[in-house]
């Protein structure tokens, strides 16, 4: 007999009907080889969600950290090193130790082909089997109804992040479809906390499957809320009580990490029976959390290529709902004036909407081919959608000759570099 997750199919699934039974049918005679390590993890906490799964990861992550506890990690994509995808404990996996997983997947998966997700997802199974750690948190790679890590069958929470636009070819043209996708990774009896979504992603697709498998849900404003206070510090509400009053400022920037950080924050309460967790070990974790390419400020030889005293930032947005933030965070930004912020943006082949470009457009847009993204979209493609938009936007060809240009300005700018998460291999 197969075993394949208990989950249900909505009735609504646009027009990606991928068949999951196929795709878990084909995974699930490797991993009996390996020795079902899928049902042998740490206790699970699973993230699915557009926009926000990897600062919920990095802060639950140190949360448990300060906390005492052994945190393992499971992320995509990664920026310099496969390792990044796979923490142990809080180190990423070893050269040696990687190679032992991957190795013992590939021996067992020779009769079968898999996706790089796919084997790289059953190889960190084993790793994490292994671990010893007393938690696991597992970031979906795209999607999550027959994303790989969804074959996890029991888990100890489950979160929906921010969920808007992006990898619709694989998940549908709606909010409502994208949505429907993402849900499926809850379980029944199972928490389920969901981030700050657009209406029709509750209304319409998140209850919907919530209902079916009879969830314990936790949404934002119903059941969990926040306060952003004058001094950058932030109350959080759960279940109408002003629980956690007073914490400190996200060590990560960006209006929306109170939000991700405020859904963190419901996943340790509706886990809080579990673990142990003082107000000290969450204001810790949230003034020191450290994830990159997430407005990550650099101070390295691209800096020297602007003018004295000017600001550089690597920020990974690449959807509209990433630009939408990013923009946010630009106009708060009133030591600068508008004149003197700058946009690089790159982009993989087909990757650039016209919408992002359209959210940032307060500002000076240039745009480059990035140079170590396997697949990029040319500058000047990326120049000409703008154009085609009204948008003014300078076609900068790579990121060295933008900097040189926004260097002519002679004086202080701030600068953000984004779109492509491979410009990680040319900055940091």
């Amino acid at each position: 007999m197969v075993y394949l997750p208990h989950w249900p199919i909505p009735a609504t699934l646009g027009n990606k009907k991928i068949n999951y039974e196929t795709v878990f049918a084909r995974m699930l005679p490797v991993l009996q080889k390996l020795g079902n390590p899928h049902q042998k993890l740490p206790p699970v906490i699973h993230i699915a969600g557009t926009n926000g799964k990897g600062s919920i990861s990095a802060l639950l992550a140190k949360i448990f950290a300060v906390a005492g506890y052994k945190a393992s990690v499971y992320t995509s994509p990664h920026l310099l090193h496969c390792n990044e995808r796979i923490v142990l404990n809080g180190q990423m996996i070893s050269n040696s130790n990687l190679y032992e997983v991957l190795e013992e997947t590939r021996l067992a998966s020779q009769d079968h082909q898999f996706t790089f997700m796919e084997s790289f997802t059953m190889a960190s199974f084993l790793a994490f089997s292994q671990s010893n750690s007393d938690v696991l948190i597992v970031e979906c790679g795209m999607g999550g109804r027959i994303d790989a890590t969804n074959i996890i069958e029991n888990k100890l929470a489950t979160i929906i992040s921010a969920i808007s636009f992006d990898h619709q070819e694989y998940l549908g043209n709606t909010l409502t479809e994208i949505a429907l996708q993402k849900a499926c990774i809850a379980r029944k009896n199972t928490p389920l906390i969901v981030a700050k979504q657009d209406d029709f992603a509750i209304n319409f697709a998140i209850n919907e499957v919530a209902s079916q498998l009879q969830s314990i849900c936790y949404f934002y404003q119903q059941d969990f809320n926040l306060n952003i206070n004058t001094d950058g510090s932030f109350d959080f509400y759960w279940q109408d009580e002003n629980l956690l009053p007073n914490l400190p400022q996200p060590n990560l920037l960006g209006k929306h990490q109170y939000f991700n950080f405020t859904t963190a924050l419901a996943c340790v309460m509706a886990i809080s029976p579990h673990f142990y967790f003082t107000y000290q070990h969450l204001a810790q974790a949230i003034a020191t959390v450290f994830w990159p390419a997430r407005l990550q400020k650099l101070n390295n030889h691209w800096l020297k290529l602007l003018p004295q005293n000017s600001q550089l930032f690597f920020d990974g947005a690449h959807n509209v709902a990433g630009a939408l933030a990013l923009a946010d965070w630009l106009a708060c930004q009133n030591d600068f004036n508008n004149t003197q912020k700058f946009v690089i943006c790159g982009f993989s082949k087909n990757k650039c909407k016209p919408d992002f470009l359209l959210a940032l457009q307060k500002f000076n847009l240039l745009a480059v081919t990035v140079g170590k993204e396997p697949y990029p979209e040319s500058s000047n493609i990326i120049a000409e959608i703008g154009k085609k938009h009204n948008l003014a936007i300078t076609d900068a060809n790579n990121l060295f000759e933008a900097l040189n240009l926004i260097s002519q300005q002679n004086q202080p700018c701030l600068v953000v570099i984004c779109g492509s998460l491979h410009f990680a291999l040319e900055l940091l």
